[in-house]
């Protein structure tokens, strides 16, 4: 054991000893944190109403509020008609290899601080210090990188430490295909002109990568509801954002991802791309993008496979290219013949991905049959791409394990059943500037009216990601847009690889304990 975790927690403060009608805890210095340590929905404004100054005030220390105690001191002093000079006194999440010996110091201060109050610190949460230990020794021996550590305690303590791993942007409306399984430019919907003509604004989106850029966010996705590739301004805001240290990953159907836009592309060092690719074969393809002839599937094919020769000619790892099928009722019997032509491309990996239905496309629902025609191919896949060195992405085995035949979704209620932990990790931000809690368009603010780093650590923000944490309990939660926290989109959730890997590393980890 390091010497800074030789002192412990209880050698500074003692555990609670509750007497009734005696103690008087405050947890926070508002009634929402406060509630949620005490367990009782209206004890802040109940402590408050019957406080009596005749007896010393105990701040309960908590997992749910360690990082803030100066906060609940400076509020508890105020009780006794007290002012208590906190100072610059704040406790350090980063490095985080010295959490539990900063915390040991921070606590030292708290509670000199508080003898100038007939304030007590009691220690409410006897796991509290083996959270903050283990999190330290995970750091110190870099099991874990320590963003990712941070987001754990973070989902443990129901709060956020660090901006998210991922922000989406939908940077332009337009696209040059229609893809019959697209949600947004499937041929029989029509959109207004105004819709297709939005594009995200350069300048706010220079803006909100700066915070992002504060923020310790891992990197950017650019997809959306468009073709990336299509707007002017596509290569500048990858540019900016690597400018910035953020990762760099888009989405494309790789009709315009010709070799001077790969060569760009390779220069940046663009981490990741994903090539949505519908088809096996050309007939197929024209068929299923009835914008696009024949002769478009050999163009996408030719990119692809030109992307991965420029790259390993530059010597270089980046970008990793994946890429993605969709499946549906048109093309699940090309899962081979796509595998075939993935081995040409030569691509890092390669993704099925069962249809994500919604009303416009619910014509291309798989039947039973399909799937279990499906099923019967994945060993041939996976001995295709293995051949070729060719990673195959997992999420494929997660879908059809719990694939619903009657509704072909594909994840079931398995989230409503672990809780959901997207708040910590994802947000997605459309070309209106109405930032989202996850892919289904549940509006937590305005990006275009405040600040991307005010809107991620609100109040509201937070309240959202601790009731989808308890995803069952709270299914009806609304958001700003009147959208409910679960519903059958949830079903055949778009970051269901994120929570499954939370889950996986949380158990790994022994720290799902603490949830």
């Amino acid at each position: 054991m390091s010497i800074e975790c030789q002192i412990k927690i209880e050698d500074l403060i003692s555990p609670k000893n509750l007497r009734i009608g005696v103690d008087q805890y405050f947890f926070a210095d508002d009634a929402e944190l406060h509630d949620r340590v005490s367990g009782e929905e209206g004890d802040f404004e109940r402590v408050r109403a019957s406080f009596d100054k005749s007896h010393p005030l105990k701040i309960g220390v908590s997992r749910y509020n360690f990082y803030c105690l100066e906060k609940v001191l400076r509020y508890g002093a105020s009780i006794f008609g007290d002012s208590i000079d906190v100072g610059l006194l704040k406790l350090d999440i980063f490095p985080v290899d010295g959490l539990y010996g900063r915390f040991i110091d921070y606590l030292k201060k708290v509670k000199e601080a508080a003898l100038s109050s007939n304030t007590e610190l009691v220690l409410y949460d006897k796991e509290l210090g083996e959270i903050l230990e283990k999190i330290s020794r995970y750091a110190k021996e870099q099991i874990v990188p320590e963003k990712e550590l941070v987001r754990f305690l973070g989902i443990i303590s129901e709060e956020v430490f660090v901006g998210p791993q991922t922000i989406v942007f939908d940077p332009y409306h337009r696209c040059n295909s229609d893809c019959l399984h697209c949600w947004v430019h499937t041929p029989s919907i029509k959109h207004p002109q105004e819709f297709l003509d939005r594009c995200f604004d350069f300048e706010i989106f220079k803006r909100i990568i700066d915070d992002a850029s504060d923020m310790m966010v891992d990197g950017i996705i650019l997809q959306g509801d468009g073709e990336p590739l299509i707007y002017d301004k596509f290569i500048d805001m990858l540019r900016y954002a690597r400018g910035k240290g953020l990762g760099i990953l888009f989405f494309t159907n790789g009709i315009l991802l010709n070799e001077k836009v790969a060569r760009e592309i390779i220069d940046l060092e663009v981490n990741e791309i994903y090539c949505s690719f519908p088809a096996g074969t050309a007939s197929i393809y024209s068929k299923i993008c009835p914008k696009q002839s024949e002769k478009t599937f050999y163009i996408i094919t030719e990119n692809m496979r030109r992307l991965m020769e420029l790259r390993r000619a530059a010597g270089k790892s980046k970008p990793r290219l994946i890429m993605s099928h969709v499946i549906h009722n048109m093309n699940y019997h090309e899962l081979i013949e796509m595998a075939l032509n993935d081995s040409k491309i030569k691509p890092d990996a390669v993704r099925y991905y069962l249809i994500r239905l919604d009303v416009m496309n619910r014509f291309l629902q798989l039947e039973p049959e399909h799937i279990e025609s499906i099923r019967k191919m994945v060993p041939q896949i996976a001995d295709i791409l293995h051949k070729n060195e060719i990673d195959f992405v997992d999420n494929f085995e997660f879908q059809l394990g719990n694939y619903d035949e009657k509704t072909g979704a594909w994840s079931k209620d398995f989230f409503l059943k672990h809780g959901c932990t997207i708040g910590w990790y994802f947000n997605l931000i459309p070309a209106k500037y109405d930032m989202s809690f996850c892919c289904h368009l549940r509006t937590v603010g305005h990006v275009d009216k405040k600040s991307y780093k005010d809107v991620w650590f609100s109040k509201e923000y937070k309240r959202w990601r601790r009731q989808a944490k308890y995803l069952r309990n709270n299914a009806g939660a609304k958001f700003l847009n009147g959208q409910v926290l679960y519903d059958e989109h949830c079903d055949h959730c778009d970051n269901h690889q994120t929570l499954l890997n939370n889950i996986k590393r949380l158990r790994e980890l022994d720290l799902d304990r603490y949830l």
